[in-house]
């Protein structure tokens, strides 16, 4: 539908009439005070019905039983709008407004049957919307009104019945604030997620940091003979990205034979990657030059330093 001004239900004409295009300067009779709005929606071939009194509170009506009733073709349209006008009289109800809103796949065999069950009821005056075009209007997109059923009752029903224009498009415009400062307040908290995430991550890299500086001190002196002569603790300590100097003697005793057997089986036993980020790591400086591997570990860590 091309205006996107709400269409004013037509008066329903002396002769049979076609589906017409509603106009917004044709005005409604009033309605009694006993009057009230019937909603017949129609999607995915199933039908549900709402009746809405301007200012009241929707009521979803029951059709043969059931909320929401499966409907195929004409007939069974026709048999199930008779369910719901004869359900209403004997309520004591009168109903001024019929408004058909239907989606694309009802509305090549539905057009006709609505005219007819409207002209064959005692219906005042009767329109008929495009599902999608009221979806659009109210940035429902693809839902269907059973899955946006709360901004249907809360936001389309209330348009339709409405006699006041410019109080529905602030009530609407209220709601969209709504959901506008529910969306900040959302974006704000998904941030504050992402923050408390980044932390987290920033104290995890910096417990694995320290981990490989702890690896690190412990198996170079199973590469390199007097490596802490070498590399001090304050320059080991930056180069690791440390402030504080580590806590390496100096001078460092060199370890026994034994201790020296033991860690050199354990860094053979290290995953390879955790192998050549050592070597690589001291492959890297410039005082590499002054440290010489120990004979029985050399070949390893050319090796590594060479991949």
């Amino acid at each position: 539908m091309e205006n996107l001004e709400k269409p004013a239900p037509k008066k329903r004409n002396q002769q049979p009439q076609k589906e017409q295009k509603t106009s917004p300067s044709l005005a409604a009779p009033a309605p009694a005070s006993d009057s009230a709005h019937l909603i017949l929606v129609i999607h995915a071939n199933e039908l549900a019905a709402w009746q809405v009194s301007p200012g009241g509170k929707p009521k979803a009506l029951q059709i043969k039983g059931d909320r929401r009733l499966s409907v195929h073709n004409a007939s069974a349209l026709e048999s199930a709008h008779a369910d719901i006008a004869e359900r209403l009289r004997g309520d004591g109800i009168t109903v001024a407004y019929t408004h058909w809103l239907v989606d694309a796949g009802g509305r090549p065999w539905c057009a006709g049957c609505v005219a007819k069950a409207s002209n064959a009821s005692d219906t005042a005056a009767w329109q008929l919307l495009a599902w999608e075009w009221l979806a659009s209007r109210f940035g429902l997109g693809n839902a269907s009104p059973w899955e946006a059923a709360e901004s249907f009752t809360s936001q389309v029903l209330p348009w339709l019945v409405t006699t006041d224009d410019a109080a529905q498009r602030q009530h609407l415009q209220q709601a969209r604030d709504t959901e506008h400062h529910s969306e900040i307040d959302r974006l704000a908290a998904a941030r504050n997620t992402l923050a408390h995430e980044n932390d987290r991550l920033h104290t995890q890299n910096a417990a694995l940091q320290q981990v490989d500086t702890e690896r690190l001190v412990s198996f170079l002196p199973a590469l390199f003979p007097r490596v802490f002569t070498v590399l001090g603790a304050t320059d080991l300590a930056l180069l690791c990205g440390h402030v504080q100097p580590l806590g390496i003697p100096n001078p460092y005793p060199e370890p026994s034979e034994e201790t020296l057997r033991t860690m050199q089986k354990r860094f053979h036993a290290l995953p390879q990657e955790h192998q050549r980020q050592i070597v690589r790591f001291v492959a890297g400086l410039p005082q590499r030059q002054k440290l010489q591997p120990r004979p029985e570990m050399r070949e390893l860590v050319h090796e590594l330093e060479e991949r």
